[in-house]
């Protein structure tokens, strides 16, 4: 395992670049200058990289590093490369599922002959795309390069962590540290007061459940058997103002609650599924505190479809005797919750695709005290705002004493537009913003302490507070003894 105590900042010196085995055009170099040695350890993987005796060193030009993308490079990051005359060079993650697993550390292509200092490179000549991106070569600041009939690629923050999803760091001690390509850690499965419990990408059922203690970020494994209850309780358990059954009753085509009508099904809502039946009706109420309570109907027809299927959700605020539809909200309520100034939070978490979430369905709405609703999405252009700590059903309340949340913005707007606002964010009841990170890759969780950890991927974790950051190699969690 390698941590570090504090966010390491990444300097432009330090910048890496990829290298790759795929064949080069005979029209490929056009531009010729010189590179050295980086003057600073480098480290893939956890391996101590040897520049100075290695057939494809990493190199070191106008205040970047370079990496080649050999094979052994390629398979330990697990990149994806693919050369043609039409296309060019394609580089990208890989997508397989389940994710190839790093049993051994990276293999280094050593020779007994020690490299010069310097070098001549040539700037790389042909079509570039990285991960669906077009590079343009000609007029990149960074260049990709090619020594030796190798391409070296410039690992800048945008390629190496936006694009390929690597963790790239450095600092004055270390030097420079790639990560990549690491997948036993999987998502968050559940937690106790000392501990958080991650899924494992290993067949080997001894160790299906890594446990990391909180406090001092050991590992072990569990077996799933051991944790079972701990999971179950964490997939279906209801957490605190997350709703109850409701007692909806419905005549004909109108549903009432309280003796008030609360809708009328349209056609569309009662048409039946000819070998299934009629949809199946849920109703839940949460209490939206003075503001009265929020009822969900949710249709599903029982359809046996592939991936998940969420139905047709109409949401319905009962307020001093009257009845008024929140348009915003077309989906399953997470949790409402009311906050000590009179306002009333409405959230919804992401809702799962087939193919991950489906975009525009993390929503977070304010009611004022008055009952006017404000669509957080709305107000800040954002598709998807998610209220973190929705789905855990340990966390007494999301919000904190104040009403304040943390939240994850996508980055996206309501047309889909990119724009630079991804990352984590405390959100106030005044709907006032603070930036917290820059990035919304990977996951973030909050604990039932209201404590932060980002997922960086990578078998990676960070703690948002005090920025420690600790990474675990496959290498070395499959070789870790399970104690069951």
């Amino acid at each position: 395992m390698i941590s570090w105590t504090k966010r390491a900042a990444l300097l432009t010196c330090c910048s890496l670049f990829l290298l790759t085995a795929a064949p080069l055009p005979s029209a490929s170099a056009a531009v010729t200058s010189r590179a050295a040695l980086p003057p600073f350890p480098v480290t893939l993987n956890g391996v101590d990289l040897d520049s100075a005796h290695s057939k494809y060193p990493f190199l070191y030009m106008n205040s970047i590093t370079y990496m080649p993308l050999t094979w052994n490079h390629l398979q330990s990051l697990n990149i994806k490369s693919h050369w043609s005359e039409e296309e060019g060079l394609m580089i990208m993650p890989n997508g397989d599922y389940p994710p190839p697993i790093q049993e051994g550390p990276p293999e280094q292509d050593l020779s007994d002959k020690r490299n010069a200092a310097a070098f001549s490179v040539k700037r790389l000549n042909q079509r570039l795309w990285i991960n669906g991106t077009v590079i343009d070569n000609e007029t990149e600041p960074y260049p990709f390069l090619t020594f030796r009939d190798v391409v070296y690629m410039p690992l800048t923050w945008r390629y190496v962590h936006e694009l390929l999803h690597l963790e790239i760091r450095w600092d004055a001690d270390n030097g420079l540290t790639l990560v990549g390509g690491q997948n036993v850690m999987g998502p968050v499965a559940g937690e106790d007061d000392h501990a958080l419990y991650f899924s494992s990408m290993l067949l080997d059922p001894a160790k299906g459940v890594l446990k990391m203690d909180k406090s001092t970020y050991l590992m072990t494994w569990k077996n799933r058997e051991s944790v079972k209850s701990l999971v179950d309780h964490t997939r279906t358990a209801t957490p605190p103002y997350g709703g109850k059954p409701a007692d909806v009753i419905r005549k004909d085509r109108n549903l009432y609650y309280g003796g008030q009508l609360l809708y009328t099904l349209t056609d569309s809502d009662v048409w039946e599924a000819a070998d299934y039946g009629p949809p199946v009706h849920t109703y839940t109420e949460f209490d939206a505190g003075r503001q009265g309570v929020i009822v969900t109907v949710n249709l599903r027809l029982p359809l046996p479809v592939i991936g998940p299927y969420h139905g047709t959700t109409y949401n319905f605020l009962v307020r001093s005797g009257k009845v008024s539809r929140l348009e915003h909200f077309n989906t399953r309520l997470s949790r409402v919750i009311p906050n000590p100034d009179g306002s009333v939070w409405i959230a919804v978490d992401r809702l799962p695709s087939r193919h991950g979430y489906e975009i525009g369905s993390a929503r977070i709405g304010l009611m004022d005290p008055e009952g006017r609703i404000r669509l957080v999405n709305e107000l800040l252009n954002e598709a998807d705002v998610r209220a973190l700590g929705l789905q855990n059903p340990d966390l007494p309340n999301p919000a904190g004493a104040d009403g304040s949340l943390y939240v994850v913005m996508s980055g996206y707007t309501w047309e889909g537009e990119k724009k630079d606002t991804a990352g984590l964010y405390t959100l106030n009841t005044k709907l006032e913003t603070e930036r917290l990170t820059h990035s919304a890759a990977g996951d973030y969780y909050m604990d039932k302490n209201r404590g932060l950890y980002w997922l960086k991927g990578n078998n990676t974790i960070e703690n948002v507070m005090s920025h420690e950051i600790h990474s675990w190699f496959d290498y070395e969690l499959v070789r870790m003894d399970s104690p069951y």
